[in-house]
């Protein structure tokens, strides 16, 4: 099985709606510890975001080997979803931050190789 772009395109689809449903998640711990109306909304379109990235990650599997498109999912998620945490949330990006994504970036480059 080749790699193609749509397969990276597709990962990246998959990573971004990993990414947007911890956001979410964190969004419902705002609305306070009980199972309020709004914790459940921002629950409820967390899932929702799941399975759009599930669905996502299927097909870039339908274009990439396991190995190769698992890692990118996984690696572009974690870079997203510390950018969104420093973006919306207003959490601090320290070097050490910076040099973990550095890393995560050169590791998904030398396994896509």
């Amino acid at each position: 099985m080749s790699s193609t772009p749509v397969g990276y395109l597709w990962c990246g689809a998959a990573a971004l709606a990993s990414a947007l449903s911890t956001l979410m998640i964190k969004f419902s711990s705002h609305a306070g510890p009980d199972w309020t109306l709004p914790r459940l909304a921002w629950l409820a379109a967390a899932i929702a975001s799941y399975a759009l990235g599930f669905a996502c990650y299927t097909l870039a599997l339908q274009k990439l080997q396991i190995s190769l498109a698992y890692p990118v999912m996984t690696a572009v998620t974690m870079v997203l979803v510390t950018v969104l945490g420093c973006a919306v949330l207003q959490e601090p990006l320290a070097p050490a931050k910076l040099l973990g994504i550095t890393l995560i970036i050169v590791g998904a480059f030398v396994l896509a190789r």
